[in-house]
Parts: C-alpha cells; sequence; structure tokens
C-alpha cells in the first residue's frame, strides 16, 4: 500500500512539473525571458493586458518604451529606426487611465535600467471628468498591488500577487491557454507578442468578411453612448494633469529622453466631439498640455488635427484592408500611421500631418 501511494504521488509531481515546464516553455503570456520561437502570437495575452504586461516588461529589457493606451498597443509599429536597432516594450493599456498608464510605465522603468526614451501619447478623453464629478484624485487601489508585489505593506496585496503569479504558470487557465497558443498561431484573433506589441489581426478579418462599414458604425455607435450617457468636460482641478506633470518629472530626473504627443483622430471622430460640443474643451486641453510641455522643455506634438490623412476616409463598402492603410476606423490608427508619427517625433518634421504646439505665454 506504501509502495502505490510512493508512486501515486510520484506521478502528481512529475504531472505538475510538466504542467510548469509546459507553461514555461510555450509561454502563453510572454512573460519569461523565453525566445520567441515557433509561437511568437500570443493570442491568450491580447486580453489580459493590464495583467501581463507589468510581467512581460520585467523581461524585456527596453532601450524604448511606448506609454498610452489602446491606441498605442494596436498603432505603434514594432520595429522602426527610432528605436536605434534596441529593443521597445509597447505598454499601450486599451481603457486604462492615465494614472494606470504611467504607473505601469515607471515600474517598468525602475525595474530596467536599460530605458533610455519613452514617448507619451495622450488622448483627450483620457482627460475628461464627467460635469457633475470631477475625478480629484485616482483610484489606484484594484490593480496598484500588482505593481508593489512582496514590497507591500498589505499581507494581501502580497498573497494577491503571489498567487497570480503562480496562476500564469500553474494552473488550468495557463494549460490551457498553452495549448490555445499552439493551435492558435494562424488564427484570426488578436494577438500580443513579448514586447507587448498587438498585431490587430482581429481587424483583418472583420474587414475581409463585413467591410470597413461594421467597423465605423461600431466605433459611432460607442463614441455616441459614451458622449450622450454623461455631460463630459476638462477641468484643470482634475487629477490628470498632475499626474502626467508628475510622469515627466519622474522620467526627466533620471535622465530619460521623453517625447510627448497627442494621438491622432479620424475626422469621423473630430466630428463626433464637435457634435457633443467638446471642441472648446479639446482647445483648453491642448492649451495646457502646451503648457506643461513647455514646463518641461519638451516640444508637444499634435496629431488630432485635420490632416490630409485625417481627413481621407475609406469607401465603407470595400473589404480590402489596403485600402485603409492609416486607419482601422476613426479611433484607431495602424502602424503605418504610427512609422510616420515615429519618424515626425525624430526628425521633428510635420510635414503637414501634425503640429508642434508651443506656449506663448
Amino acid at each position: 500500500m506504501k509502495h502505490y501511494l510512493k508512486l501515486v504521488g510520484l506521478f502528481v509531481v512529475i504531472g505538475l512539473l510538466v504542467l510548469c515546464a509546459t507553461s514555461y516553455l510555450l509561454d502563453p503570456y510572454g512573460i519569461y525571458a523565453n525566445k520567441d520561437g515557433a509561437f511568437a502570437r500570443k493570442v491568450a495575452a491580447a486580453d489580459k493586458g493590464r495583467t501581463v504586461k507589468p510581467y512581460q516588461a520585467l523581461n524585456s529589457a527596453p532601450y524604448t518604451l511606448l506609454v498610452g493606451n489602446s491606441r498605442v498597443e494596436i498603432g505603434m509599429p514594432a520595429e522602426h529606426a527610432f528605436y536605434q536597432g534596441k529593443p521597445a516594450y509597447n505598454m499601450g493599456l486599451p481603457g486604462a487611465s492615465v494614472s494606470m498608464q504611467y504607473a505601469y510605465a515607471m515600474h517598468a522603468v525602475e525595474h530596467n535600467n536599460s530605458v533610455k526614451q519613452v514617448v507619451i501619447a495622450v488622448d483627450f478623453l483620457d482627460f475628461t471628468s464627467a460635469a457633475d464629478n470631477i475625478a480629484s484624485t485616482p483610484d489606484n487601489s484594484g490593480w496598484q498591488w500588482r505593481l508593489q508585489g512582496l514590497n507591500s505593506d498589505s499581507f494581501a496585496d502580497k498573497r494577491r500577487y503571489i498567487a497570480e503569479r503562480i496562476s500564469l504558470l500553474f494552473s488550468l487557465s495557463a494549460l490551457t491557454d498553452s495549448v490555445k497558443t499552439v493551435l492558435a498561431q494562424q488564427s484570426n484573433v488578436n494577438a500580443l507578442n513579448r514586447f507587448g506589441f498587438n498585431d490587430g489581426r482581429v481587424y483583418h478579418f472583420h474587414v475581409g468578411n463585413e467591410g470597413f462599414a461594421a467597423l465605423y458604425q461600431q466605433k459611432a455607435h460607442e463614441m455616441q453612448q459614451r458622449l450622450s450617457a454623461r455631460q463630459w468636460v476638462f477641468n484643470q482641478q482634475s487629477y490628470h494633469l498632475n499626474e502626467l506633470d508628475h510622469f515627466i518629472t519622474r522620467l526627466k530626473k533620471q535622465n530619460i529622453a521623453v517625447y510627448l504627443m497627442i494621438n491622432p483622430y479620424q475626422q469621423p471622430y473630430l466630428d463626433l466631439l464637435s457634435q457633443h460640443k467638446l471642441d472648446q474643451h479639446l482647445a483648453n486641453w491642448k492649451h495646457q498640455m502646451a503648457q506643461l510641455s513647455a514646463r518641461h522643455q519638451l516640444p508637444l506634438f499634435d496629431f488630432a488635427i485635420a490632416s490630409p490623412m485625417v481627413t481621407e476616409i475609406v469607401d465603407l463598402k470595400s473589404k480590402n484592408a489596403l485600402d485603409s492603410p492609416y486607419f482601422w476606423e476613426p479611433a484607431h490608427y495602424r502602424p503605418a500611421f504610427g512609422d510616420f508619427i515615429l519618424s515626425t517625433i525624430q526628425t521633428s518634421d510635420c510635414r503637414q500631418l501634425c503640429n508642434i504646439l508651443i506656449d506663448k505665454n
């Protein structure tokens, strides 16, 4: 009987070791320092950015860090001369507050002495608040523990951190996602690579099957719902500008080169902002952003203008992704536009794509 129990125990241990080894070698979330190999597309990580990106960044040793929301994650190119032939990590976080964006980015900087340049892409609506509830302080309680890890003063936070790290290596979900990583390499779903870049493959699928009209209609519906639900305003008393100011200050203290830009929007997006009487709020925000950048002696590259690439709209009946090389839909630009953005920042030559805002006061 004892011999039998020993064998059972041995098989259990071997099974657990195989499970861990499988998750580690296949690396479904791209959080280890493994080479990409045959499974570079981390399909299981695409909708888990807020969970996996802090861990990915710890092993990426980036020279360049890209910071922002989903526009950055899906719009910046994985390769560009701006990166100087060195690793770049994309810390774009879909739907994240500016507080989360900058805290995650600072976590990556503090754990990577390699970071020498940071591109901060800002987004107008990320700096707005409901008119009847100006957000004066950020709420970081739901995710700060992930960055503090074992250094947290809270035992509950330490326990959550340990549990999450274990689950990313040793769990049924990790095993399932490992299998998914192998089987779905050629599938029409989005995937991250281990440097945080999202390949946006699902957009190709939707355009090929439904045409651009479906994407444009969906984004218009989402924007109408969001902007109609409450009255949104830009208010200087909100916490957003202070968070950005503090973030830039910390970066400059570490002698990191900082580049500040405003994301581009296609014309239908700008028209919706106008329709909801946000034009003046957008202008006021840009003015405040220019003042902030001037205090830090930084140029502010404003791509949120009616440039030729922004005003040219694809035939919505088209089912060919090549017909709209610069935008998937009004809110999200493609890596081809990201190429222009990085080239512009590198050369300080807008070429009708942007304005370089300078505070004149």
